[in-house]
């Protein structure tokens, strides 16, 4: 004959029914698994575990499988009981506001970079480059044409046959005010946007709560593109 008894693992969960099989040498004395015991467990609820506790069942909290957070961290719960008991907390806590401090200045870079990639508007709709080398080769233009213009130097071919746009396209530079405006044009421009960067930098690293830092407008304010 067997009985019907009730297994646990070594925390004490209830892992499911087993049948202990009568003693052969006592009547109506069963062999019961280590693990086991005969009192019923009561039914499960959800995110609830049946666990053995000395002398009785008891339900306790079951998030096992969960996504928790510890911090910024998401942990996927391994064990029984309350997570939030060990300091883990269901949601992603709200951002602090230095990480949305961060994310303001991330965004403000973003921005710049994409309008310097996009290089300095001029007329016609077409644009000049503005990484390191070309800056520095508008620069050398601007010089040549400021001794041009005082007569020091000729107005070189190479610079009157016009400036190569951002669209391979020739900028004309006649003669050497065609490439000082030229180059006014695109330094000033270049400069507009780094001051409204400084700008907008300042105010994110002043603003002292959420709400000011929420104000700041990275799309606003910038040069014409």
């Amino acid at each position: 004959m067997t009985k019907t008894v009730y297994q646990t693992d070594r925390s004490g969960l209830f892992v499911g029914e087993v049948q202990a099989r009568e003693s052969p040498l006592e009547p109506d004395v069963y062999i019961i698994p280590a693990g086991c015991v005969e009192v019923p467990p009561p039914a499960a609820e959800a995110k609830k575990a049946v666990m053995w506790m000395v002398d009785a069942w008891v339900l306790v909290a079951d998030h096992r499988g969960e996504v928790w957070f510890s911090g910024n961290e998401a942990v996927t719960v391994d064990f029984v009981g309350d997570p939030g008991e060990k300091g883990f907390s269901p949601e992603l806590p709200p951002p602090s506001l230095n990480d949305l401090r961060a994310t303001k200045l991330v965004s403000i870079s973003a921005t710049v970079d994409a309008l310097l990639a996009a290089g300095a508007p001029v007329s016609g709709g077409l644009h000049v480059a503005l990484d390191d080398g070309s800056r520095t080769d508008l620069t050398a233009m601007a010089s040549t044409a400021t001794a041009a213009s005082t007569g020091t130097v000729a107005w070189p071919e190479s610079y009157s046959r016009g400036w190569i746009a951002v669209e391979n396209v020739r900028i004309p530079l006649a003669t050497p005010a065609d490439g000082l405006a030229l180059a006014a044009s695109v330094g000033d421009w270049y400069a507009a946007v780094v001051q409204h960067r400084r700008d907008l930098k300042d105010a994110a690293l002043a603003a002292g709560d959420v709400a000011a830092l929420d104000a700041i407008d990275v799309t606003a304010g910038w040069p014409a593109a």
